[in-house]
């Protein structure tokens, strides 16, 4: 039922129903519509009800034509008629609720055995769009970053943590570029992914209890009165989210580079200091201040996927191949190839 209105679009999260939920009433969040495909082509293949395919592919096929000529979709598609639509002006963003729209044009075009070349296509198109408008970089130290976009096209120097998949995502990217690897828009998608992961390493490292807040804000041409001050903590709570150790993951399968696995093993040493109570882990209220407590919760991704990619990337007998067999969808789960299903 997920996919009976926008001729196969699903509805918002938190129900079966094909439904927004009130906070969006009349729009798909853009993350949500391009969010199942991988889960169900692998469905459709296990089971033989090729239907499962069909409805979520429906999705991306009526996004292809709408994708607007920088790449960049709106975080929000109007989903009550038949056809989908975007509007002229509306907030752009590699984080919450647009982040895994992106992630998963680049997957979807792996999992098909980089066949159905549209897909790539707008996947590059997309990235094309983040370097021209978005990628801006910190003072005075020099950290890139992807800022957002408001609903009038402005900057606004904010990056959640969830935009630091991008870092791997970028990477893997550029090592099955059509082109090759050294090509010029695989090596710049190569060098901005490493950019990336390197400052939501620095979201970490910043903090005086080594866990980065939720979200940060960049100062962008303005002086601080903190030395090395490049952003500060807009949100300053922490969920265990797995996004930055996604990105050292994939970058050090990928590059080799033992950086990777010292940086993840930080990241890991803070999670047992700071987030670690006497029954489970717990997100922490303030990264700048281990004394204002915990929150008394401990969220299904943070052993789904972050505890699962740190211990990926420590692992030395790794049977996951992510250039040839397998891809993972957004919760962490190997799924393989659809050639590799035959």
């Amino acid at each position: 039922h997920g996919f009976a209105t926008l001729s196969g679009g699903a509805g918002g999260a938190g129900g079966a129903g094909a439904t927004n939920t009130h906070w969006h009433r009349n729009s798909a969040a853009l993350a949500e519509l391009g969010t199942l495909q991988l889960e169900f082509r692998y469905l459709a293949r296990s089971t033989g009800n090729a239907e499962y395919e069909q409805k979520a592919m429906k999705v991306l096929e009526l996004m292809e034509p709408l994708q607007p000529h920088d790449g960049l979709f709106p975080v929000f598609i109007e989903n009550l008629h038949n056809v989908p639509k975007i509007a002229a002006k509306g907030k752009i963003s590699m984080g919450a609720l647009g982040d895994s729209f992106y992630e998963y044009l680049l997957k979807v075009w792996l999992q098909g055995g980089k066949q159905e070349s549209q897909y790539r296509r707008m996947y590059d198109r997309a990235m094309e769009g983040v370097h021209a408008k978005m990628v801006r970089e910190s003072e005075p130290n020099g950290l890139y970053y992807i800022a957002e976009l408001d609903d009038h096209n402005n900057i606004r120097h904010d990056m959640d943590h969830l935009a630091c998949f991008m870092g791997g995502n970028l990477a893997l990217g550029a090592y099955t570029h059509p082109e090759g690897v050294s090509s010029p828009a695989a090596q710049r998608d190569l060098q901005l992914g490493k950019a990336l992961a390197y400052t939501c390493y620095q979201m970490y490292t910043r903090t005086s209890t080594g866990m980065a807040a939720e979200t940060v804000r960049f100062r962008k041409g303005t002086t601080t009165h903190l030395k090395n001050d490049d952003f500060s903590s807009r949100s300053q709570h922490n969920l265990l989210r797995p996004e930055t150790v996604e990105s050292f993951f994939i970058l050090h399968y990928l590059t080799k580079d033992p950086v990777y696995r010292e940086w993840g093993w930080e990241v890991f040493t803070s999670i047992e200091k700071c987030c670690r109570t006497h029954i489970a882990y717990a997100s922490l209220r303030n990264v700048h201040d281990f004394h204002k407590g915990h929150e008394d919760r401990m969220e299904s991704f943070f052993p789904a996927e972050t505890l699962k990619y740190l211990y990926l990337l420590q692992d030395p007998d790794l049977q996951v191949d992510i250039l040839h067999t397998h891809v993972f969808n957004t919760e962490a789960h190997p799924l393989r190839i659809l050639e590799e299903m035959e």
